[in-house]
C-alpha cells in the first residue's frame, strides 16, 4: 500500500516538471452501491447507498486550449447497504480523464478508472475474500473552476468488471459492479 502511495506521489511530482502541467489535491465525497445479478434465479438488485469519501491528487497536462489529459490518484470509499448490512470496501484509484474545455472554465471530463481494492468489511468482519483485487470503471463528468486555483466536479462511475470473486457465493453464478457518484473539490497547488 505504502508503495503505490510513494509510486503516485512520485508520478505527480515528475510529470509537473513540464511547463504545460498543473498539480494539486482534491477531496469529497462518494455515493456509491453495488450491483448484484444472480444468474440461476435471474435476480437483479442494487443495493441502498453508501456514503464514503474521496482523496488524493491530479496532475493535469494541457494538451491544448481546450484539451487535457488529467490522471489521478485516488483513496475512495466505495460499497453499499443490502439488508441492513453495509459492506465498506475501500480502493486505492487511477483515473485518466481526457477533458474538454466548453468554456475557460467548465470542463466535461471522461476516461477509464483502474480501483486496487484495500479492505472490505461488512458487519465489522473482514470479507476481503469475497471480491476481486481489482475494478474497472468508466468515469463520465464535468468540472468547474472558480479561480485559478479552486474548483469542483461531479462524476459517475460505471463498473465495468464484475467484482465478486469465486467465493463470494460458490453455489450461484454472482455478477457485482461497483457504481458511484462523486462530489469532488479541488485545490491547485501549481
Amino acid at each position: 500500500m505504502k508503495k503505490i502511495i510513494l509510486f503516485g506521489l512520485v508520478m505527480i511530482a515528475g510529470i509537473s516538471l513540464n511547463a504545460q502541467v498543473s498539480v494539486g489535491l482534491k477531496g469529497g465525497t462518494s455515493f456509491s452501491s453495488i450491483q448484484i445479478k444472480e444468474s440461476s434465479q435471474s435476480m437483479k438488485s442494487t443495493s441502498d447507498n453508501r456514503t464514503g469519501f474521496v482523496l488524493g491528487g491530479y496532475a493535469t497536462i494541457s494538451m491544448s486550449d481546450k484539451l487535457k489529459l488529467q490522471p489521478e490518484f485516488l483513496y475512495q470509499g466505495m460499497g453499499g447497504s443490502i439488508e441492513n448490512v453495509t459492506f465498506k470496501n475501500e480502493y486505492v484509484s487511477i483515473p485518466v480523464l481526457l477533458k474538454y474545455g466548453i468554456t475557460d472554465n467548465f470542463y466535461l471530463e471522461a476516461g477509464p478508472q483502474f480501483s486496487l481494492l484495500v479492505s472490505s468489511k461488512a458487519a465489522d468482519e473482514d470479507i476481503k475474500d469475497a471480491f476481486k483485487s481489482s475494478d474497472f470503471q468508466v468515469l463520465i463528468g464535468a468540472s468547474l473552476n472558480f479561480t485559478d486555483k479552486i474548483g469542483a466536479g461531479v462524476r459517475y462511475g460505471m463498473g465495468m468488471s464484475n467484482i465478486a470473486s469465486s467465493s463470494f457465493n460458490s453455489s450461484v453464478n454472482t455478477d457485482i459492479r461497483n457504481k458511484a457518484f462523486m462530489v469532488m473539490v479541488s485545490y491547485k497547488i501549481f
